[in-house]
């Protein structure tokens, strides 16, 4: 029903109420009383009629916003996705006859894909958040096929400047922790843990730390791996250390949200995850 519909429906209801119950009856606009009390509803029917036209024009103004957005989106990951596809396959061909590039290829194409992943989180939660212990199981999953990465911390929300920048960390560290430390060895395993340092400013620090591993020596030379993990836009600090029972390396964050309270955060248990459709949580 439109408002023309309404309007009509409006003054006829006015006129009917006026011939059949205001005295004298059945009588139209019998006195100066009658045609005010007459006037004024049908003013403030029209008022309500105006309203209610606009509202229902601004939720049809949004709801077709909402989908043009989502639409817009949805555009936007399929190219984003063909994008480093495309750069996946013009580094293939341009390293194919490169002699000893396979590691190095092979290298750049797992950081291309963490950069997919990190396309996929943004994509499957919100685009100015991403979220605590999700980002860090789908970064890690591909790393953990015998369970050695255990997961610690509140639940909580990261600002979008983060995602990225802290699902390379990750990937950058397992990928390490695959060739020279503790994902190399049968025994050696990860603890990667997040505390909260500062509620008011929402500071998280995330701490990576391998055990059993080979006795780890620092890296004398420093390539892209190390550029990755450094303090930057999305992370605030980043410190690393090679013990020589396992790396570990801090990682800050700031503007984090908490799922709980600042005073009272929601502790997750300890997570092992196998597979992305499989998770064991043990206390």
């Amino acid at each position: 029903m439109n408002w023309r519909h309404v309007a009509v429906v409006t003054v006829a209801s006015a006129l009917t109420a006026n011939f059949l119950f205001m005295e004298p009856r059945y009588t139209f606009l019998a006195t100066v009383t009658d045609t005010v009390g007459t006037l004024l509803f049908v003013v403030s029917s029209a008022l309500v009629i105006l309203v209610g036209q606009t509202l229902r024009r601004t939720v049809r103004q949004l709801e077709e916003a909402r989908d043009r957005e989502a639409h817009l989106n949805r555009e936007l990951q399929h190219r984003v996705k063909n994008t480093l596809a495309v750069v996946q396959g013009l580094a293939s061909q341009t390293f194919r006859n490169v002699t000893g590039s396979d590691g190095s290829l092979e290298k750049l194409h797992g950081r291309i894909r963490a950069l997919a992943e990190a396309n996929d989180i943004l994509r499957d939660g919100r685009w100015e958040e991403c979220k605590l212990p999700e980002l860090a199981i789908r970064a890690l999953e591909p790393f953990n096929a015998r369970g050695a990465i255990h997961l610690r911390g509140p639940a909580c929300t990261l600002p979008e400047e983060s995602c990225v920048p802290l699902v390379l960390a990750f990937h950058e560290l397992a990928t390490n922790a695959v060739k020279y430390g503790a994902l190399s060895a049968n025994d050696g395993s990860i603890d990667v843990s997040w505390d909260v340092t500062d509620p008011v400013q929402g500071k998280v620090t995330i701490r990576w730390q391998e055990r059993d591993g080979p006795i780890v020596q620092t890296p004398v030379r420093k390539g892209l791996g190390s550029k990755l993990l450094r303090a930057q836009a999305g992370l605030d600090a980043v410190s690393m250390k090679f013990a020589s029972d396992g790396v570990i390396c801090d990682l800050s964050v700031t503007g984090v949200k908490l799922s709980g309270s600042p005073d009272h955060p929601l502790d997750l248990p300890l997570v092992t995850f196998y597979s992305a459709d499989s998770a064991v949580a043990a206390n």
